[in-house]
């Protein structure tokens, strides 16, 4: 049988609801910070991201990722799905497995459709339980890649364009020192902006 031990490398809980939070904490942490990192903002020290009683629910974080361009359906519906699966155990007393989960309503049988036709496989060996635990953390590792790529897609795009403007300015200084630099500048600026 296929070693799954990698499920418990974040939470090593036997408890399946402590195992849930402790994966959602990871990612609203990364959340605050993917979010911080785009806009600028020293996320532990804001009243928005940090981790003080003004901070933003979980909930308005994801919302926030969500409304950040980049993202696809699949992605928005993943956050969504995870979402649901961390509240009803963060919220829910009698929701002590992810069939209590699955069985809660059509959110949990929806969570659930998406889980298999994302992760899906047929393996007879694998009881339920783990197959569904596997499931989650496979979400959960989808989720971490893709705020990952969020803040690797933004850095880059700010390198990009600070190399564009380091260059530029470069070469109009080095344009300016030529012997006709000023007249090609003033030409270059004139076709910009023919006023």
């Amino acid at each position: 049988m296929k070693d799954y031990s990698y499920i418990n490398d974040i939470s090593k809980a036997d408890d399946l609801r402590l195992y849930v939070i402790e994966h959602a904490l990871h990612i609203e942490k990364l959340a605050s910070e993917t979010i911080g990192y785009i806009l600028g903002i020293d996320w532990k020290n804001s009243k928005s991201f940090g981790n003080g009683s003004t901070a933003l629910s979980f909930n308005q974080k994801i919302q926030i990722i969500q409304d950040l361009k980049g993202l696809d359906k699949i992605d928005i519906q993943k956050f969504s799905d995870f979402m649901g699966i961390r509240n009803k155990f963060a919220h829910v007393l009698s929701i002590k497995t992810f069939d209590d989960f699955f069985n809660s309503g059509k959110n949990g049988a929806d969570v659930k459709k998406n889980l298999i036709k994302y992760y899906g496989f047929e393996n007879s060996e694998i009881d339920e339980g783990l197959k569904n635990k596997i499931y989650f953390y496979r979400l959960f590792s989808d989720l971490l890649q893709i705020l990952t790529q969020k803040i690797a897609k933004h850095e880059f795009e700010r390198g990009k364009k600070a190399f564009t403007s380091e260059y530029l300015l470069s070469v109009l200084s080095e344009v300016g020192n030529l012997e006709n630099g000023d007249d090609v500048l003033k030409k270059a600026f004139k076709k910009v902006d023919p006023r």
